[in-house]
């Protein structure tokens, strides 16, 4: 399912990577570094947590059709960060969500996946 990380990296400018690293991996929500194509590039400490890997697509993980809310393409093409807050039914959790486009690099985006159930109105949680 994933990518050999050797090969990730050397596709990745090492300057965007180091700073990836820098300032996300001790984040206590999930953050990747992602390709347009949505391919995983990086990941933090907590996304590898849950289960994601370099090479595999972003998407993967999840089911429940909460990436029809993706706003990486809008992100990508207007170059300004992009937010939602979504129900995941299959997680029962609510979702703050950005998609952050990496100035300079048109075709990297970091997205970051707070869950922020405890802190939601019982509306959002529609099934």
């Amino acid at each position: 399912m994933g990518a050999n990380p050797e090969a990730i990296d050397a596709a990745v400018n090492p300057q965007v990577l180091q700073a990836f690293h820098l300032m996300w991996d001790l984040f206590p929500a999930t953050v990747l570094l992602v390709r347009k194509d949505r391919t995983i590039l990086a990941c933090n400490q907590s996304a590898t947590e849950r289960g994601f890997r370099l090479g595999m697509k972003c998407f993967q993980l999840t089911s429940d059709g909460v990436h029809k809310h993706c706003k990486a393409n809008e992100a990508l093409a207007e170059a300004t960060a992009q937010r939602t807050v979504v129900y995941a039914p299959a997680s029962q959790k609510v979702n703050n969500s950005y998609w952050l486009p990496i100035k300079g690099e048109k075709d990297l985006f970091v997205h970051v996946v707070i869950d922020i159930t405890q802190y939601a109105k019982p509306e959002l949680f529609k099934g």
